[in-house]
């Protein structure tokens, strides 16, 4: 049973010296803790009260919600990701401190963490280098952060946060069988999947918005995307795109979901959407960038946790990000060599 007197509630009045006493940022793992003793982690919560409604795992009024701006994502808080919930509390959290959260948030030291829960980084760079199966990483700017060696020659590599927010692991699929291997740690098996059909195009990506990252396919035959939440089962069949074009992934409208994309080759065109629905997709953004025969990726490239398109240049195994007007990013890896993107650290 919740305890009524720890729902949030909007603290009134000025708040500028106040808030520069609080705490401001709390790790995910806290905020677990916060949303176990407010709803039992039930990120879906909706608890009605004689006098009031509070919503999703933290517990939110739709006063406080509207007031910190979680209408950029739902109506109500229940209705948003776990993610989204908790970007809005950290708002909550400068201003207000635990004591918005009075009988949960001291216990689980609420205010003495001061850990960016969703922290922001520019994406880093890499290939797979079929010849001896292994993943190749740098940062941004090409300087080696490691190397993995995983699965068989003829997989197709995979990067996401299969486990959850936090670094991006590897996996691989295998095209005659479909089956995804994905990994936690770079070397051990943590999760299998045998999805899609022969010829589909392997996708991960946070799909709603958790904060861990699933499987799904793109078939070209139909120029549709099918995404999993579940490793196992469809939730979104999503039409987009012509046959020739190429899928491409990413978090493009900066809310922590990875919504569809596809990249027309012909005219060097990316097209983005900024939802997953089932259906055809909308068509939200154009962006043209990069030149024939180059492939296209996706990273954040400048740490402000919005994905944006970008292009290998097999020729000459160069990366560029469409940041600041379109960079070159580094030179990196040898030919023949597939490119990937992801968070290393």
């Amino acid at each position: 049973m919740i305890n009524l007197a720890a729902a949030l509630t909007v603290t009134m009045g000025p708040l500028s010296l106040l808030a520069a006493q609080q705490a401001s940022a709390a790790s995910v793992a806290t905020w677990d803790k916060v949303a176990q003793c407010e709803s039992s982690g039930d990120w879906t919560n909706v608890h009605h009260t004689s006098t009031t409604t509070y919503y999703g795992g933290l517990q939110f009024d739709a006063a406080t919600w509207n007031a910190y701006g979680g209408q950029q994502y739902a109506p109500y808080a229940n209705q948003a990701t776990k993610m989204q919930q908790i970007l809005i509390a950290e708002k909550v959290l400068a201003v207000q401190g635990e004591r918005a959260w009075p009988h949960c948030g001291p216990p689980v030291g609420l205010g003495a963490d001061h850990a960016t829960p969703y922290p922001a980084t520019p994406s880093g760079i890499g290939v797979y280098r079929k010849a001896d199966r292994t993943f190749y990483v740098a940062d941004r700017n090409g300087a080696d952060v490691g190397r993995n060696a995983y699965g068989n020659a003829d997989d197709m590599p995979l990067v996401g946060h299969f486990a959850g927010p936090g670094r991006d692991t590897v996996g691989v699929y295998r095209p005659e069988t479909q089956e995804f291997f994905l990994t936690s740690d770079n070397t051990n098996l943590y999760s299998y999947s045998v999805f899609g059909n022969k010829d589909d195009v392997p996708l991960v990506g946070d799909w709603d918005g958790t904060g861990k990252q699933t499987i799904g396919v793109y078939r070209p035959s139909e120029g549709a995307f099918y995404l999993t939440v579940d490793n196992l089962t469809p939730k979104y069949r999503v039409a987009f795109g012509n046959p020739n074009w190429k899928p491409v992934v990413g978090n493009w409208s900066g809310t922590g979901k990875d919504t569809v994309g596809v990249y027309d080759p012909d005219t060097q065109t990316f097209h983005l959407s900024y939802a997953n629905v089932n259906g055809p997709a909308n068509d939200d953004q154009k962006v043209s960038f990069g030149n024939p025969d180059d492939v296209p990726i996706k990273g954040d490239w400048d740490g402000s946790g919005t994905d944006k398109v970008g292009v290998y240049r097999p020729s000459t195994q160069e990366f560029f990000g469409a940041v600041n007007g379109g960079q070159l990013l580094a030179k990196y890896g040898n030919p023949g060599d597939k490119p990937i993107t992801g968070h290393w650290k």
